[in-house]
């Protein structure tokens, strides 16, 4: 392993940062492909500098833009993918087939590449229009994921999950345009897709408390605060940062297989148990979450992650308890001292 290197996309993000300080600490070298200068990532990783390469794209959906940078890598990790914010359907859905596609096939071309890690999502294991009742989440569903990519996205009776809605859209296509390449082109390279539920935890990119907005974090906080969970994706469970940070450094490892599909969830919990906790321990917060919150979170099988990766999650406690902490010490004025 020792100086492997790794192409990295979106390591500017929540989970992008955090496996990207992860893979220095282990010994990687890392190429990072971004959109533009991100002095903060910079300042993240300086203690790893000579670790660290930057590389800038603009254009992430020309194939051309990405000839030679991948040259020499033995790893890439793609996690960069538009966040839910408006309702333009190319926003989400022309870098989810053309930027995936692009990056496969510049992979195809370097013989130093093993292994393709695509940082997929749950919502690439659910139905566009929900799963079918008493269903659980699982990699190896057989269920109906095809999108009706000519769906007029706006016509909805809650304008609140258009942009949720359009993302996970934009998450059933790039899995399927992933696969589909792998099956037709048979790269030399494994492909492995890690489906993460919701990411809750301290954010490495984090420096005021406003930023919470940006992550997945502003949906538990906003659910915590608010007294609802504020998005039509609510049930959809979590599972803390550092487990999805384990399973992508966990999913270079030779012993993982082509074709490897894995969802990342926490078992168990639910609302309930949040307010539970944020009443017990944090009585100050002037959190208007309450107990009699009704809605169960979807049931899912991460079973397979946890005999091939060896995962162990981390509880829904851990992750509210890293969420409000990071957030109070913030407000507060305090900096983001973990990383």
């Amino acid at each position: 392993m020792a100086c492997e290197l790794i192409f990295i996309t979106g390591a500017t993000g929540f989970v992008g940062s955090a496996t990207a300080i992860a893979a220095v600490k282990g010994g990687y070298r890392l190429r990072i492909c971004v959109r533009k200068h991100s002095d903060r990532l910079r300042v993240l990783l300086s203690e790893y500098s000579e670790q660290v390469e930057f590389i800038t794209v603009s254009d992430w959906t020309d194939d051309a833009q990405f000839r030679g940078h991948l040259d020499g890598a033995d790893y890439v990790i793609h996690l960069a993918h538009p966040l839910p914010s408006g309702t333009d359907k190319e926003y989400y859905f022309t870098p989810a087939v053309k930027v995936t596609t692009a990056l496969l096939k510049e992979a195809a071309r370097v013989l130093s590449i093993k292994k393709v890690i695509l940082t997929s999502s749950i919502a690439a294991l659910m139905p566009l229009d929900g799963i079918p009742y008493g269903g659980v989440v699982k990699e190896d569903n057989d269920w109906d994921f095809n999108v009706d990519e000519t769906e007029d996205f706006t016509a909805s009776n809650d304008p609140r999950g258009i942009p949720m809605r359009l993302y996970h859209a934009s998450k059933l296509l790039a899995n399927k345009t992933a696969w589909e390449f792998r099956n037709a082109a048979k790269p030399k390279y494994a492909l492995v897709t890690l489906h993460p539920v919701f990411v809750y935890g301290r954010n490495p990119t984090q420096t005021a408390a406003k930023e919470i907005e940006e992550s997945s974090n502003g949906l538990l906080w906003y659910a915590i605060m608010a007294g609802i969970p504020h998005h039509s994706y609510s049930q959809v469970p979590g599972v803390h940062i550092d487990d999805v940070v384990e399973a992508h450094i966990k999913a270079l490892d030779p012993a993982i297989p082509d074709g490897s599909r894995y969802l990342l969830s926490e078992k168990g919990g639910s609302w309930k148990e949040v307010a539970n906790l944020i009443h017990r321990e944090y009585p100050d917060l002037g959190a208007r979450i309450t107990a009699d919150i009704a809605e169960e979170f979807l049931s899912t099988d991460s079973g397979k992650a946890e005999a091939e990766l060896g995962m162990r999650w981390r509880s829904w406690d851990q992750m509210v308890r890293d969420v409000v902490d990071q957030q109070l010490e913030l407000m507060r004025g305090g900096q983001n001292t973990k990383y």
